[in-house]
């Protein structure tokens, strides 16, 4: 049952908690355990499911939110807040439709908000992706915990680049965006967005695999199966520090390599 699946997630009644999945392993996995989700059950139907057990397991005092990152705002494509589609992560693209999520604004690092602090992070302002008025600084700040489905922290660990920024990583620097923006009004006009960006013209890479064990090894993530499914949990205020620590003493060589 999809039921003893969200209990195997280990989700914190209360808690924040930001996902980010492997949607069609999920999908795979959810109907194998599940025999009752008959392959009839669209894709959207088993994740609305899976998004309102979640909410369910938070309960009344929990906050969800779900990555709908989008780089179109970076090529001078317009960012439309209620329509504009996630490039990763099909539950964001469900969440967006549902009533009870808002989006965050930032048009290239957007999340899907929903639960305690739902209306703080939709207010936020950030012009920067990942600067200290940021979702990322938000979430560091409440404790949040990181639930990863399926998915290497290469592929998945946005939050690094916040801890990068606010410790002024020389690797990285800010970059402007500008192109037109439609609200959650339907008003639409020109605006200019920064993100913390690598310096190409140095071959800069985003490189986090060594993070894996150093998480593993300071007791900042868990990491176990569901079935088939490698499920990650990483508490975001200790990698924080871990981070912070890298970037200090060990020059980032844990976050990017030059290629």
């Amino acid at each position: 049952m999809i039921d003893d699946f969200i209990e195997k997630l280990r989700i914190e009644k209360g808690g924040v908690l930001l996902l980010s999945e492997n949607s069609l392993t999920l999908l795979m996995a959810i109907k194998k355990i599940d025999k009752s989700l008959s392959f009839d059950v669209s894709v959207d139907e088993v994740f609305n499911i899976l998004i309102s057990k979640i909410i369910e397991k938070l309960g009344d005092t929990g906050t969800l939110l779900i990555q709908t990152f989008t780089w179109d705002f970076c090529n001078k494509k317009k960012f439309d807040i209620l329509n504009s589609k996630s490039k990763t992560s099909f539950l964001g693209n469900i969440a967006i439709k549902r009533d009870d999520f808002i989006r965050t604004k930032h048009p290239i690092y957007s999340f899907a908000v929903t639960g305690r602090y739902k209306e703080e992070l939709a207010n936020l302002n950030n012009i920067g992706a990942f600067d200290i008025s940021s979702p990322f600084q938000f979430i560091f700040k409440k404790k949040a915990k990181m639930l990863i489905i399926d998915i290497p922290l290469q592929k998945s660990f946005t939050f690094a680049h916040h801890v990068e920024e606010m410790k002024k990583v020389n690797y990285r620097y800010n970059k402007k965006f500008t192109s037109r923006y439609i609200d959650d009004k339907g008003h639409e006009s020109i605006k200019t967005y920064e993100m913390y960006v690598r310096d190409l013209d140095n071959n800069v890479v985003a490189y986090f695999e060594p993070l894996e064990n150093i998480f593993l090894e300071n007791g900042v993530m868990e990491q176990y199966n569901i079935d088939t499914l490698v499920i990650r949990k990483v508490d975001l205020f200790k990698a924080y520090g871990v981070i912070e620590h890298d970037i200090e003493y060990n020059n980032a060589k844990s976050l990017y390599k030059i290629c």
